[in-house]
């Protein structure tokens, strides 16, 4: 039998791309655009971006801290706080719950990309199309294939499965976005998109909904949950370098939200839709824009193909956080925890499949509700652990180091944060 736990990265690189694969997903390339497009661009933008610096890259060191100093979520949680243990399957439950229901919308993706390599997502009704596959029995099967692929790379194992996969889907989905971008921004009639997006309304900018949401966005994109990030961290070696990773993994996760803005903004403008088309805006609004597009079955099949590299790269990390406690602690092979976990998501999540009252249901439940606290338990095991501890467990192998403001940051003004972000949630709805 293999321990995961005695796996580790096999380079640095590795583990950087293995963390932005972590962060970057569907909050990127779906949920990213979405709140931009509601919340006024620019006047989203700005505010996500001041945030990113004084607390996105913050709470990424947290939890890769917390987890080369301590282990895994079970591990740190067990290890630090009262009733941990519990605490460590809490946030093991919780990230399978989300797995469930992400791996619903992959297969979406995973349907829209086989429609566009065969020309027929030109000739379809978007919005029809959608309908007839988003809540059915086929988006089952699509749901399937999606946790099947993920399965089939994390059984692998940490070297040869998660980090050669990240290593090779990261670059390449950075080539494919900047594509489509330049594509959308050479559009006729895009400059409009391009001021929506980089001129920002000082009224909205000053508006605290906006820094609320752009907050609790940040927060879920970087997957700072207290559950995938602090398992990638237990496997960082003691010579690698964590404030680095974390600024590489924060910015270059940001790079591709933004990116993913200039892709989709000037097309919906060229095309006079609406930027505000909500949850709809990638699968019903841009499938439009393809349609309008010359060469547009190409890059209708280039942006699904991206928004697969970056819905898997996070699918894999959500699958691995039970993998690496069902291994350490129940004993089990990597290879029949994997399918075990696998399946048991796809079996919480193949009813949302069907219902849409159901999906609705497990996304507030995994994200809005128990999502915020996966956080602040990690936040607190650190301060359990011992700030001035963590501290020094941070700066080994460091080539930048945090200024020593770091632990009074992380002490005090982290942990509320959290507690603004989830009960704002309740507030803003």
């Amino acid at each position: 039998m293999v321990s995961l736990s005695k796996e580790t990265w096999g380079s640095r690189v590795g583990f950087v791309a293995a963390a932005i694969g972590s962060a970057v997903g569907l909050g990127n390339i779906w949920m990213f655009p979405m709140r931009a497009g509601l919340y006024g661009g620019a006047a989203f933008l700005i505010p996500y971006l001041i945030l990113l610096f004084l607390v996105g890259v913050v709470a990424l060191t947290v939890e890769f801290t917390l987890g080369r100093a301590v282990g895994g979520p079970i591990e740190a949680y067990g290890k630090t706080l009262p009733g941990g243990k519990y605490l460590g399957i809490f946030v093991n439950a919780m990230m399978l719950m989300i797995f469930a229901f992400y791996s619903v919308v992959v297969g979406w993706a995973l349907k829209y990309f086989v429609t566009a390599l065969t020309g027929k997502l030109l000739s379809v009704d978007p919005g029809s199309f959608f309908g007839s596959i988003s809540f059915s029995t086929e988006a089952v099967v699509w749901q399937f294939i999606a946790i099947a692929i993920t399965i089939g790379i994390v059984i692998i194992g940490v070297q040869k499965g998660i980090e050669r996969a990240c290593k090779i889907m990261m670059p390449l989905l950075f080539v494919m976005i900047i594509i489509l971008a330049i594509r959308s921004i050479t559009l006729p009639n895009s400059y409009a998109g391009l001021e929506f997006y980089l001129l920002p309304d000082w009224s909205k900018i000053l508006s605290g909904k906006t820094w609320m949401i752009a907050l609790s966005q940040m927060f879920f994109s970087l997957s700072c949950l207290g559950m995938s990030n602090v398992v990638y961290g237990s496997y960082i070696k003691k010579d690698q370098d964590i404030p680095l990773s974390a600024i590489v993994t924060a910015f270059g996760d940001t790079a591709v939200a933004v990116t993913a803005g200039f892709a989709i903004f000037p097309a919906v403008f060229a095309f006079g839709l609406k930027p505000t088309a909500g949850p709809g805006l990638v699968f019903v609004t841009l499938p439009v824009v393809f349609q309008k597009m010359p060469g547009g079955i190409i890059f209708a099949a280039i942006f699904f193909l991206l928004i697969l590299f970056a819905a898997f790269s996070s699918t894999i990390a959500m699958l691995e956080t039970n993998v690496q406690a069902a291994t350490t602690h129940l004993n089990m092979s990597r290879k029949t925890a994997t399918i075990l976990f696998g399946l048991l998501a796809f079996v919480v999540g193949a009813p949302g499949a069907i219902n849409p009252t159901y999906f609705d249901w497990i996304i507030n439940i995994s994200t809005v509700y128990l999502g915020p606290l996966g956080a602040l338990i990690a936040a607190l095991a650190l301060i359990k652990f011992g700030v001035d501890k963590a501290y020094e467990e941070l700066r080994k192998g460091a080539l930048i180091e945090f200024p020593a403001i770091w632990q009074p940051w992380v002490k005090y003004v982290y942990p509320i944060v959290i507690i603004v972000i989830y009960i704002s949630q309740f507030i803003l709805g």
